[in-house]
């Protein structure tokens, strides 16, 4: 399983947040829960935002004044007789800290206390969220995180409320109970897929310049005999397609807990699938005309198992690779470096 402080370094990139110092220094947690790695990064984050200044937004209310204030409500004034008391409904704005992402930041930090984390970082998320005097409750769904509105003033937020997702989304009703549990992504193939290929592309984006990083939809080389019939071809999309002026690498990042798989002999061996999908990549490109690629790269995400097998297919080259993730970020960082200069030197 990858070390919690790895975790750490792939969210920062996969979240485009490697550009910013880390938020917080996460090599004392190398063994510790990934609960309490989320926990330590809102508390540190959240006595940054602190020390800052919270963020603060316009927020609309509505009273029953004797003295006009902003907006008058006649109607709402009228309906509850408020006329023979010479007071008015009244609807104004006003500067407040209680607003949606400052709510999302202090539930999460508040449920996540009680989630299974150490109890000194129980106590720290608890003090930060009673440093939120100002900031109401709310109730934590999923689907609040999108209304967030962010701009370059309050951009800061953003690495944080990223955060404050996946633990909503790792937080779990116990059954009987009115406590949560923390489930653990890095046990979910589809999950750590997802994020080991944003990792992989943004990664690529900003520590290296010799490629132009991005992804492409490959167009099938089949015509069809009957109208219509395109439409029932499956989609090929690229995870990464690295691209300079007379050279392109098609790359895909894979995420299994066992990589390669076992023939009925007992011998590792390459997955077919991912075969034919490059094979198909190649070759499509190659028919349709649409900038051929050169290469075509399988990385695969493993913890501890190292491998590089490469292939000549036609005019193509095939590679099978891996990248260990259960050692130091320092060594992954070279590894990733050493595969891109490597292909930059088969140009």
């Amino acid at each position: 399983m990858v070390p919690v402080h790895n975790i750490y370094y792939l969210l920062c990139y996969a979240w485009e947040h490697a550009e910013e110092a880390p938020l917080a220094d996460v090599g004392a947690l190398e063994a510790g829960a990934l609960q309490d790695m989320l926990a330590h990064v809102l508390v540190s984050g959240v006595a940054g935002l602190l020390r800052r200044g919270l963020d603060r937004a316009y927020v609309e209310h509505e009273d029953a004044l004797g003295s006009p204030r902003g907006r008058l409500d006649v109607s709402a004034t009228l309906k509850r007789n408020l006329e023979r008391s010479s007071r008015a409904v009244c609807r104004y704005d006003e500067l407040s800290h209680d607003v949606l992402h400052n709510r999302l930041l202090r539930a999460t930090m508040l449920r996540l206390a009680s989630a299974g984390v150490t109890p000194r970082l129980a106590r720290e998320l608890t003090n930060a969220a009673r440093r939120m005097r100002e900031v109401g409750d709310i109730e934590l769904v999923p689907a609040l995180f999108r209304r967030v509105q962010l701009h370059r003033n309050n951009a800061h937020y953003r690495f944080l409320l990223h955060v404050c997702e996946l633990a909503v989304r790792c937080l779990i009703p116990e059954q009987h109970e009115q406590g949560f549990r923390f489930v653990d992504f890095r046990a979910n193939e589809q999950e750590m897929g997802a994020l080991f290929e944003a990792f992989i592309r943004n990664f690529l984006k900003r520590e290296q310049d010799y490629f132009r990083v991005g992804g492409e939809i490959i167009r099938w080389a089949a015509e069809p005999v009957e109208p219509g019939a395109e439409a029932l071809l499956p989609v090929m999309r690229t995870d990464i397609s690295l691209v300079t002026p007379g050279r392109k690498v098609i790359l895909d990042a894979k995420f299994y807990t066992r990589p390669l798989s076992i023939g009925r002999d007992g011998r590792k061996r390459l997955r077919e699938a991912h075969l034919y999908q490059m094979f198909a990549y190649l070759k499509n490109l190659e028919a349709r005309g649409q900038g051929a690629a050169d290469a075509a790269v399988l990385l695969y995400a493993t913890s501890g198992e190292r491998f590089d097998y490469r292939f000549r297919l036609g005019n193509h080259e095939l590679r099978a690779c891996s990248l260990d993730l259960n050692q130091p970020w320092p060594g992954i960082r070279e590894e990733l470096l050493q595969l891109t200069y490597g292909l930059q030197r088969a140009a």
